[in-house]
């Protein structure tokens, strides 16, 4: 009966792994090749398999793909198999006792009524085994020995029961052991992800940042390139105006043409009589010389230089501009925000005095990207005699020293209001023209030798309905 109990005993050892029943002393050796224990992933992906299907998880390892999608399901995974693998042991030791209690109880039953038996048996008997005294004793003896083992049994079964719940606790205490380490494991890939969304989150404010201000860049740049497209739109218009107004021009010019070749054949025979009046006026002349002294000569002279001295100023509407040391005067409108001023020119013989007026470094939201011009109306010594308020307007080249097909031609346009000849500017310059800094950076032969030129030509005039003039 005892070696039965003891082989009960050893083969009640279960692997909480796998739940097969073996040899306290074979569990060791077993535990270290059961394919149902969980391993991590060699590969680092930070995935648990079990240990019979490693070889297959290496082939199909993604340790980049699979670590974060399969982190969750990997620790719950985990999770259960454990908790399931402590309840089936559970299970599995608590059937094993219930069991074996149910044996010793059927046994201890049969025993006891065994004995009840044979007592009234014997009780019954007692004065017939007077003679059988020795077989009596003998099996009193029996009956003592049986009592003995079921002592024994009952003994072992105690022991059996308190080692198997000292087995059932230290395996608890392994497993709440390793779920401690399992938990606190998690809580550090909590951490670590929470300092990762950390990391991102400022990562995206800054990527964010940098692309607001780009887009803030854009946006100005596309303001301005807006401006200066509606200045160009409004130039285009006025020149298709102008056009229009040239094809008619150039239409009654044409039938004047016609007209005044008819009165030029007439003409010739009037200047061939000025022709013969003009020699005998040049020999009235020289016999006049011939018969003045020379001192009266020289002061004849030296009045008509004086009467005839006239300004220097360019009288037929264009003026070819030099800009020398370019450089200089660049950083002096960088620091100062200093403008510049042409030579004074007219558009005509006695009529509206002009120049005009640069912005190297440019003005207002063209600053430091644009040279930016304007023509001006300048008080002059025939302002009396011209008709107020006028509108000039003027075409700006800037020339190309190495190649003429380059050159920049830009609009300019000015507006004079009074004939007072006041030192202060007009208000209202009319259109400004734009040059970008770029333009002169990125091709050459704009800026050479540090001078640059600029053709300002005058194309059209519109001034006030002309006020009529008095017939004496």
């Amino acid at each position: 009966m005892s070696n039965r109990i003891n082989s009960v005993v050893r083969r009640s050892v279960p692997c909480y792994f796998c739940n097969e029943f073996l040899e306290e002393r074979y569990l060791f050796d077993h535990v270290k090749h059961c394919g149902l224990v969980l391993e991590e992933c060699p590969l680092k992906c930070g995935v648990y398999v079990l240990r019979k299907n490693m070889e297959q998880h290496r082939k199909t390892c993604n340790r980049e793909t699979n670590r974060h999608g399969q982190m969750k399901e990997i620790q719950d995974s985990l999770w259960r198999n454990k908790v399931f693998s402590a309840l089936t042991l559970l299970r599995s030791v608590i059937n094993n006792e219930e069991r074996e209690r149910r044996n010793l109880q059927n046994n201890m039953t049969q025993c006891l009524k065994l004995v009840h038996s044979q007592r009234e048996s014997i009780n019954s008997l007692h004065f017939r085994i007077t003679e059988t005294t020795e077989q009596c004793r003998q099996y009193n003896a029996t009956v003592n020995q049986r009592l003995q083992n079921l002592e024994v049994t009952c003994d072992n079964m105690e022991q059996r029961t308190s080692f198997s719940f000292q087995q059932l606790s230290e395996q608890l205490k392994l497993i709440h052991n390793e779920l401690t380490n399992e938990r606190q494991k998690h809580d550090e890939v909590l951490d670590n992800w929470c300092l990762e969304l950390k990391d991102l989150k400022c990562f995206v404010t800054k990527e964010s940042e940098h692309v607001n201000k780009m887009w803030q860049e854009q946006r100005q740049l596309i303001h301005d390139l807006k401006l200066e497209l509606e200045m160009r739109c409004k130039n285009s218009r006025e020149l298709i105006e102008q056009q229009k107004q040239i094809i008619e021009k150039v239409n009654s010019l044409e039938g004047e043409v016609s007209k005044q070749s008819v009165a030029a054949s007439s003409q010739k025979s009037i200047v061939r009589g000025l022709k013969f009046q003009v020699k005998e006026n040049l020999k009235y002349l020289e016999e006049l010389i011939s018969d003045n002294t020379k001192s009266n000569v020289s002061e004849f002279l030296g009045c008509q230089c004086r009467d005839g001295c006239v300004d220097l100023y360019p009288t037929n509407g264009r003026l070819l501009w030099r800009i020398d040391r370019y450089k200089e005067k660049m950083t002096e409108a960088k620091e100062n925000d200093s403008a510049f001023y042409s030579p004074i020119f007219l558009n005509k013989e006695y009529g509206y005095t002009l120049r005009l007026e640069v912005f190297l470094n440019g003005i207002g939201q063209w600053k430091d990207r644009h040279i930016i011009g304007c023509l001006r109306v300048q008080p002059g010594k025939w302002d009396p005699l011209l008709d107020w308020p006028c509108v000039l307007k003027a075409a700006v080249t800037l020339r190309n020293q190495e190649n003429p097909a380059n050159d920049i031609k830009k609009l300019v346009k000015a507006v004079g209001r009074n004939k007072s000849n006041c030192p202060d500017e007009n208000k209202e310059p009319g259109i400004y023209m734009f040059i970008p800094h770029t333009t002169l950076t990125r091709y050459s032969g704009y800026i050479k030798d540090n001078a640059l030129f600029l053709d300002i030509q005058v194309k059209d005039i519109k001034t006030s309905a002309s006020t009529p003039t008095l017939t004496l």
